[in-house]
This record gives C-alpha cells, structure tokens and sequence, in this order.
C-alpha cells in the first residue's frame, strides 16, 4: 500500500507532520480530514516505499530492547518524542525504525502515544497497545514498557530453548542426507558403467542402491514436484480453519510436550495481563488471538463465552477438557484467593521446567539416532559400491 508524507494543521492549531498509509492520494486526503487535520501539503514517498520493497519483515527479538530502551530513557526524565528518536537510531530492523520515526513525527504534532502505535498492530500487537493506552491514562508508560520488555524477553528465551535444542540434530540430518544424495546422484552412477563393461556379478544390495540411483537420476525432479505441491495443498488446507485442521490440531494438542508448551504460554500471556490490571474476560480475549493451535483456540474462546456470561473461570476451565488437574487446581485455588495471577506464574514456572527437562531428554536421544541412522545408510552404500569392485579385482587377478 503507498505511503504519503503529510504537513498540515491539526484541530488545536498545530503543525501536524506525518506519514500515512492508504490505497490513493484522495482516499489518504479524506482520513486526515476526518482526523480532524487540514493538509496542507501531500505527497507520495518514495524512500519508505523503498525501505519497505526491502524489508518483508521485522525480527521480534528486537522488540524487548526496544521497549526497555524506550523505559529507561522515559524513567530518566527524558521526553517521550527524544526517547523515540534515540530508540530509532540505534535500531537496526528497518520495520522498527521506520515505525519509530512515525510515531516521533506523529506524538510531536500532538498525538497520543497509543494513537500513533495504533497503525503498526503487526509489530507491537493490539495486547500492548492497549496496556500502553491505559497506562497513560494513569501515569505508568515507563513502568509498563518495562513490563512488556520483560514479558516479550521471556517468549522469546522459551521459543529460543526449544529451536537451539533442535539446531545440532537438524544440522546432523542436512548433513547426512546431503552426503547421501550426493553419493547417489554422482557417485554411484559413474560405478555402475564399470560394473557392466567388467562382468563383474552384482550383488542384490548393489542392484537396489544402483536401481535407487537411476530412479533419483529421472525422476527426481519430479518426485521433487509432487512433494512440493503436496506441501502447498497441506498449507493450504491447514490455513483453511476448516475440519481437516480442527482434527490435526487436536491430536497434536494430545503429544504431551505441546500439551505442556501450550499451558505454559496461556498461563504466562493470562498472568502477565492480569498483573498489569486488564478484566479476566479481556485478557482471556486477547490470549485467544495468540493461540495458534485452532482446537484449543475455539476451547478458549468458550471459555472466555463462560465467564462474559457469568461463570466462574475454575468451572469452565475445568468442564473445558484443554488443561491437566493441575492447571485447574491453579486456578480454582487462585480465584478463591484473589491471588491468580501468582498460581498463573507458578504453573508457568512448572510447565517451563518440565518441557525444558523433556527437550535435554530428547535431544541427548535424538542426537546419536541420527547419527547411527545417518552412518548406517553410508555404510551401507559404501558396502554396496565395494562389494562388486572386490568382485572385479578378484576377476582381474
């Protein structure tokens, strides 16, 4: 969508500088006018559609420094449009940085902070948009900037215990399939002339890895091809929301470490929201919108329908069917006390370090499976390229 740089005149007679992202010059015209702001001058610009040609996405990791630079800076006494600069200069991700900027621009012609977010919701989400709203309204920008750094911090060492796990045996695996397709492909089938041309008698293990070969040879482009649209039709049949993704989710949601890792990131979104003071009902809404999983969203979702309509929240978490006795232990002890936010962090505590102790488990298993897979298969591709050539030294002598 183009982006227009704008100047202008706001409703309480200030300068008003700005970018705005709309389908046409006159449709961009007719927003600022119901902002209530007088253009003056308008123009398409080229340099952010150039940033934006060149930056397809924006790396969440940089979002707990963003915010925690943006909280020291305000809690120092700093204004919040220098702290916006600040941040923007020292941010690398071209999406933050332009993001940035345009809030800067925006909060100095008199917009709120929440307001001028308001348009970047893919980057920040509506979650903090919404505390940040609500903070200003108290006098807490600083305190709760922290406490998104933290919480943002927090999701991203879970998700990086589990892809770090997975890194060396996924490397092993690329490795040894790449040496094994190699070996295949240009290897083998240079054997199997002199194989032929010397008389030699091929042994059954040769003629399958030769026959393997031939087959990879003409027909694996097109194995290639029906493997990738295959994948296509599954994406597209998952991202379809319909039966076929309810049921796969489902029994994914069954394997006991989603199971877990799905808990422990309800319990951690829940209890976060409610530390910064949102209604149950509205921080159960904005879990839902996190949930990949379509199964358990739609158990949310009914969930977050009970307790709008009224009953209480260990009742409908229990008759759910998504979540251990534990969970539900957590948060019926946490109702009764008005202390559910610390029973959340517990059972976010305790689902963390049990799919920490499972992703030791299974990687220290893992790793010497796909190695003696791995060494198994070459092995027996070497036996099987050996065998006839022992045949033939044998014929020559």
């Amino acid at each position: 969508m183009p982006v227009f740089n704008y100047d202008g005149i706001d409703k309480a007679g200030k300068r008003a500088k700005g970018t705005i992202e709309m389908a046409s010059k006159n449709a961009a015209m007719s927003k600022l006018s119901a902002d209530g702001i007088m253009v003056s001058d308008i123009r398409q610009g080229s340099e952010k559609r150039k940033l934006d040609k060149y930056s397809f996405s924006f790396k969440k990791k940089s979002l707990p420094d963003v915010f925690f630079q943006l909280s020291i800076l305000l809690s120092s006494g700093i204004p919040l449009t220098r702290a916006l600069k600040v941040t923007a200069d020292t941010t690398k991700d071209i999406k933050i940085k332009k993001s940035l900027l345009d809030m800067e621009e925006k909060v100095s012609s008199g917009m709120r902070f929440s307001e001028a977010m308001a348009p970047y919701k893919k980057i920040y989400t509506e979650l903090y948009i919404h505390l940040i709203r609500t903070s200003e309204k108290v006098g807490r920008l600083s305190a709760v900037l922290l406490d998104i750094s933290k919480f943002e911090e927090d999701k991203r060492k879970a998700g990086e215990k589990i892809t770090s796990a997975m890194i060396y045996p996924s490397v092993v695996m690329m490795l040894g399939f790449g040496v094994v397709g190699f070996m295949l492909t240009f290897v083998v089938p240079k054997l199997e002339g002199i194989f032929k041309s010397a008389g030699a008698d091929i042994p059954g293990s040769t003629k399958l890895l030769l026959f393997t070969a031939d087959f990879l040879q003409n027909y694996g482009l097109f194995l290639f091809i029906i493997v990738l649209m295959l994948a296509i039709v599954f994406r597209k049949t998952y991202s379809a929301k319909g039966s076929f993704r309810r049921n796969l989710d489902k029994k994914l949601y069954k394997i006991a470490f989603v199971r877990d890792v799905t808990a422990s990131r309800i319990a951690h979104v829940l209890s976060f929201q409610l530390r910064e003071g949102l209604p149950l009902v509205e921080a159960l809404s904005n879990t839902v919108e996190g949930i990949g999983n379509f199964y358990v969203k739609e158990g949310l979702t009914e969930i977050t329908d009970g307790v709008r309509a009224g009953r209480k929240f260990s009742e409908v978490v229990s008759q759910s069917g998504l979540f251990s006795e534990l969970f539900i232990a957590a948060v019926t002890t946490g109702e009764k006390s008005g202390n559910l936010a610390d029973l959340l962090d517990r059972v976010t505590t305790y689902y963390s370090r049990k799919t920490d102790q499972f992703t030791a488990r299974f990687v220290s298993v893992i790793e010497p499976i796909f190695i003696m897979f791995i060494g198994l298969v070459v092995g027996f591709i070497v036996v099987s390229i050996m065998e006839p050539l022992f045949s033939i030294n044998t014929l020559i002598k």
